[in-house]
């Protein structure tokens, strides 16, 4: 059966509302290389079709994957590690080698020191009892890292395949396209958006006659921020320029709006930095305790901008969180949207939409 050389999807010409639609004539003048209807879109006009990822039973991907005994590269996002690990990968591959790589590190400005992120991110899979004592920290974008991940890939496999496996939107597709084009000098074809859920089947991409590269399905997490806004949405929380920390000094009494997805509300303590890494497109706010509600109801859908009324719905209510922290950093963690740094000692109230995951942690910088 032929599949679209963008997201895997097996063609079909009836119904243009389902994945792997492609128009009958254009299939019968180009029958052994297309893109779907919605890859076409997505490539050319950047304008997804409303067709995703939400029906595909990820365990019979997972079981095909375990069956072969292949090396499974799991890649996760080094800014939303919380949100894009797979905390049962042990059990869906118990015979598989697995190669760990946290990706984006170009997220980081120049000055943060790779190493110390890298010994951040084998401490995590460990602490969560995965050994991960060979993962990578590398970007995409960078030539050295892919070289890097490439031999790590081919000291590890144990076939001729190489599954890449993870969450939506962590960059498996993109780090494929880019394996493909170091090692044959030719730009790789996998699909690559901000949108949820871009894959839909395996997808081959032959790399040398003794190794493919197979991208697989994202799996989506119901505890991200970008599950449930608008496409137009989605691309203002997916960067691709260095994330530019944002430095507040809090008094007590005073709030942090990370835009319109939730505030921490700085309750007791002494004056403490507070430094927010999320999108540069995401607008944050800082404004006195006693005007948190009004502010925000005043001001969602404009200063603040981000989720509409629609995401707001399907966000759900806002959920509270006590924190203390001091007198080491620590991280306040909302998946999707990335995390707050504070530096000082005190207590903080954190409200978000129930659906999105929020934690806190050892300050990763």
């Amino acid at each position: 059966m032929s599949k679209c050389r963008g997201c895997g999807a097996p063609v079909q010409t009836t119904n243009p509302g389902s994945r792997g639609y492609v128009r009958a004539d254009v299939l019968k003048r180009r029958e052994d290389s297309f893109y779907c209807e919605r890859c076409y879109n997505i490539i050319h006009y950047n304008r997804p079709l409303p067709i995703g990822a939400e029906d595909l039973d990820m365990r019979e991907f997972i079981a095909a994957v375990a069956e072969s005994k292949a090396l499974v590269v799991n890649v996760v996002d080094v800014f939303d590690l919380e949100g894009t690990y797979v905390p049962e990968i042990n059990d869906y591959f118990p015979d598989n080698p697995k190669l760990f790589v946290a990706n984006k590190f170009d997220l980081f400005l120049p000055s943060v020191k790779r190493g110390k992120i890298l010994a951040y991110v084998r401490a995590f899979f460990e602490e969560k009892g995965i050994d991960a004592a060979d993962a990578l920290v590398i970007s995409a974008r960078d030539r050295e890292d892919i070289d890097a991940l490439l031999a790590a890939i081919k000291s590890r496999q144990t076939g001729r395949e190489a599954y890449f496996f993870g969450m939506t939107n962590v960059g498996k597709s993109t780090l494929i396209n880019a394996l493909v084009g170091r090692a044959k000098k030719t730009p790789g074809e996998i699909t690559v958006s901000g949108y949820i859920g871009t894959t839909l089947d395996f997808i081959e991409a032959p790399l040398a006659p003794d190794l493919s590269l197979i991208d697989m399905p994202g799996i989506i997490n119901a505890r991200q921020a970008t599950n449930y806004l608008d496409y137009a949405n989605q691309k203002k929380l997916v960067s691709k320029k260095p994330i530019r920390p944002r430095v507040y000094q809090l008094d007590p009494g005073q709030t942090l709006f990370i835009a319109g997805f939730g505030f921490l509300k700085f309750i007791s303590g002494s004056r403490s930095s507070f430094v927010v890494y999320a999108a540069n497109a995401l607008p944050v706010h800082r404004t006195r305790l006693e005007n948190t509600g009004e502010f925000y109801e005043r001001h969602r859908d404009d200063i603040l901008k981000i989720p509409n009324p629609a995401e707001r719905e399907r966000l759900g209510k806002f959920a509270r969180y006590d924190f203390t922290f001091g007198p080491e950093k620590v991280d306040i963690t909302i998946s999707g949207i990335g995390f707050v740094t504070l530096a000082g000692a005190g207590r903080v109230e954190v409200y978000c939409f129930e659906k999105i995951k929020v934690g806190i942690r050892k300050a990763i910088i």
